[in-house]
């Protein structure tokens, strides 16, 4: 009996090991400098595991010859094969490296790192279609929900307060309705649709796709964001490893996974030659759903939304038109797109009710209520926060809604 379970505790310890060297081996491979989504995705397919990867780069030989007489035989007739000689070559003078890298993957798996390929079964289906997928992704929190519906929210980074204020209402409601709000935790219309959906309240309401590494924040003043949609239930993912800088060539690439995780996307503001429209070339290209708020034509942050709508996208009009592409038949079912505001405090209905869209200063607010300094900023900061009011100016504030 005693020698019967020797031998089970044996084989539980040899499988845990060999998942280990998986896991460390698959950190090395997708750290490797120079591959891309497409090489790395490829090697995948010619190999049944990270293991075999890294075994067969170590093999003592010319890779070369490696490469023609096993690689370029096993692939695909008839598809580019994007894995050359000098690729390969590359790839065993790096796997000189692994051990260092299978300390990178324990040490950043003790911070909270998880890690996972496009061999593991909770990599997002959502992205497994396209083959520019990321072959692996660093997350800090969680995972978007397979079986929940998501949508991009993105746009300007030096926004207005009317694409603001849209964006943070629009993202809390669709995350009151359960819908995931996916973007990219920059300045402007990013932002606010991450705190539009944290206001809703409701667990896993929003993730972000990094440009850099996930135990990095970009910009840096969103650090306690960031912080706030890990406590939430969300996630921060990226596919670029721990240490990894904000690069700008990284912003482009991190837009795929974006539109990816989603089933539409919201462009909430964009100029005509705005970052924003990368993302929706990816969206078009993978078949996505795309909306665009409207704007006046004379404002130069709305011109590249209303030449979306141009061009064939849906204009947004409200949370409404989202939730019916979403959930076809619900407004009918469920009424999901009556949103009833909860009546406002009595100070604050005051305020409110003496805001305008052209901007009032605080000294002007307290003469038109009759209400003390005291009780004016903190009934104009709720409104703020509440997203009903906005700062059009310094020491102004207008009503939004």
């Amino acid at each position: 009996m005693a020698d019967e379970r020797k031998i089970t505790d044996g084989r539980i310890m040899a499988d845990e090991r060999k998942i280990t060297e998986e896991r460390e081996a698959a950190w090395w491979l997708g750290a490797a400098p120079g591959f891309g989504a497409v090489r790395l995705v490829q090697l995948s397919q010619l190999f049944d595991s990270a293991r075999s990867v890294l075994a067969a780069a170590r093999e003592k030989g010319d890779g070369r010859i490696f490469w023609r007489e096993r690689i370029r035989a096993r692939w695909r007739k008839g598809e580019t094969l994007r894995v050359t000689e000098s690729d390969w070559q590359r790839l065993k003078d790096y796997a000189k490296e692994w051990e260092k890298s299978a300390w990178d993957y324990h040490r950043w798996a003790q911070k909270g790192i998880k890690f996972i390929t496009v061999w593991d079964d909770i990599y997002p289906r959502r992205l497994c279609p396209y083959p520019n997928r990321p072959f692996s992704l660093y997350i800090k929190g969680n995972l978007p929900a397979e079986k929940a519906k998501a949508a991009a929210l993105i746009g300007a980074r030096a926004c207005s307060p009317y694409g603001r204020s849209y964006a943070r209402r629009t993202a809390r409601e669709l995350a009151e309705r359960g819908v995931q709000i996916i973007s990219g935790l920059a300045a402007g219309i990013d932002s606010e649709g991450h705190i539009g959906a944290l206001e809703s309240r409701k667990e896993g309401s929003t993730f972000a796709v990094l440009g850099c590494g996930p135990d990095q924040c970009y910009p840096k003043e969103h650090g306690l964001l960031a912080e706030r949609i890990v406590e939430a239930g969300g996630g921060l993912l990226s596919e670029f490893a721990p240490g990894t800088p904000p690069f700008s060539s990284n912003f482009p690439m991190r837009n795929r996974i974006i539109s990816g995780l989603s089933d539409c996307i919201l462009v909430m503001e964009a100029r005509r030659q705005s970052g924003s429209l990368i993302t929706v070339n990816r969206a078009l290209d993978q078949g996505k759903d795309v909306f665009a708020l409207p704007g006046r034509v004379s404002d130069p942050l709305s011109e590249g939304c209303n030449r979306l709508i141009q061009s064939g996208a849906a204009p947004l009009l409200g949370s409404r038109d989202v939730l019916e592409l979403l959930f076809p038949g619900a407004e009918e079912n469920e009424k999901n797109a009556e949103f009833v505001k909860k009546p406002l405090a009595s100070d604050r209905n005051l305020v409110y009710s003496c805001l305008d869209c052209q901007g009032k200063s605080v000294q002007e607010l307290m003469e038109l209520t009759g209400l003390p300094l005291s009780a004016v900023r903190e009934e104009l900061l709720a409104l703020l926060l509440d997203g009903r009011a906005a700062e059009t100016a310094k020491g102004c504030y207008a009503a939004v809604d």
